[in-house]
């Protein structure tokens, strides 16, 4: 199990801290209802106790989300149903303006905490609920006249507009970044099986970033070990899915600044920026043991790396050409090994050859 890390836990404490603060100074100076002199004091015991649980690196953050969330909509639900059918009439309207945003609240929080797939079932529950006592209320109060209607089918018609735009924001958000990430706008065309720039979109990034500052700037021709004896044992469909599984593989590691693209039938190639040759290498030692660590259909694929780190290189092609030499060279004499370029032979040492086992690099 991947636990969360102590800065969510120590983030998440704090928040829960200020709710809790909040709660406690709305019982203490504030005037309270009779429901919430009952509900408020189990709230702010809930609160504490999610609280205190985030010591505790056993229980999941999501858990303690649900928890949380479920408690806090249980008090504005029964927060709403005591304004709707205990409140007197002429007090409806002022009880429900200090809760009413606080129902939109909730529901924005959904997203923010639990993401956009797994906060769906709470927003139909929290606005189903809202919506159920209000029809409650309606059916046996003679209509929807009531100003106290109008209210609370604002604060629903509210919540659902932000809901729709949370949702489209993220889509969009996840659009661009898949767009950058997969080099989208860039010039030429990209390749249909993996939906990645072709050379000439990364050929265009390469000078792009050359002409910018060339300082950091690193190329990693990837390669794929043995790829013709593959399609001849088990086909070119197959070593078309091996392909498209390695550029997953690979997208899950690249960064947002980094651009990743294919060159051809078994070569994809990175444009990235490190801060020295042993960074760039122990980038793609850590990339090349995360393939072979993902076998396809019980084959394991492995890869060669050849990277070169811009070292007084006098134009982009001559970094990409000593990427592309450094992938021949190891490829000629050993399989699943990163080699760094020949500017960078000089000044730093090779690995010893542990057949192709050897450890990733710490991140």
């Amino acid at each position: 199990m991947v636990r969360d890390s102590l800065d969510r836990r120590t983030l998440n404490r704090r928040l829960l801290g200020v709710v809790l603060l909040a709660l406690l100074l709305k019982m203490l100076y504030l005037p309270m209802s009779s429901f919430e002199r009952a509900a408020l004091p189990l709230l702010a015991l809930l609160m504490a106790g999610a609280a205190a649980s985030t010591y505790n690196v056993t229980v999941p953050l999501r858990t303690l989300h649900l928890t949380t969330l479920l408690g806090a909509w249980t008090y504005l639900l029964g927060s709403l149903w005591f304004v709707l059918f205990r409140v007197p009439t002429e007090l409806q309207l002022a009880t429900l303006s200090g809760m009413g945003p606080w129902i939109t609240v909730m529901v924005a929080s959904h997203l923010w905490l639990l993401g956009r797939q797994d906060s769906v079932p709470l927003n139909v529950l929290g606005l189903g609920g809202v919506t159920a006592l209000l029809l409650t209320y309606v059916a046996g109060h003679g209509g929807w006249t009531s100003p106290i209607v109008g209210m609370v089918l604002q604060t629903l018609l509210a919540s659902v507009i932000l809901l729709a735009g949370q949702h489209s924001a993220v889509l969009r958000t996840l659009g661009n970044m898949r767009r950058d990430l997969l080099g989208g706008g860039l010039p030429g065309e990209h390749d249909p099986l993996t939906g990645l720039p072709n050379r000439h979109g990364i050929e265009d990034v390469l000078a792009r970033e050359f002409q910018r500052r060339p300082e950091g700037l690193s190329v990693a021709v990837i390669g794929v070990d043995g790829l013709g004896a593959l399609q001849e044992q088990y086909g070119l469909g197959f070593t078309e899915r091996l392909v498209a599984h390695l550029s997953r593989v690979t997208l899950g590691v690249v960064r947002d600044q980094d651009v990743l693209g294919r060159l051809g039938p078994d070569q994809l190639v990175m444009v990235m920026r490190t801060p020295d040759a042993r960074a760039a290498r122990a980038a793609c030692e850590r990339l090349r043991v995360r393939i072979a660590s993902r076998p396809l259909e019980g084959v394991n694929l492995t890869v060669s790396v050849g990277v070169a780190f811009h070292a007084e290189h006098p134009d982009p092609e001559a970094l990409w050409q000593e990427a592309q030499d450094a992938l021949v060279s190891v490829q000629s004499r050993s399989q699943n090994r990163v080699a760094l370029g020949v500017w960078q032979e000089a000044s730093y040492e090779e690995p010893q050859d542990l057949g192709g086992a050897q450890q990733a690099l710490p991140a």
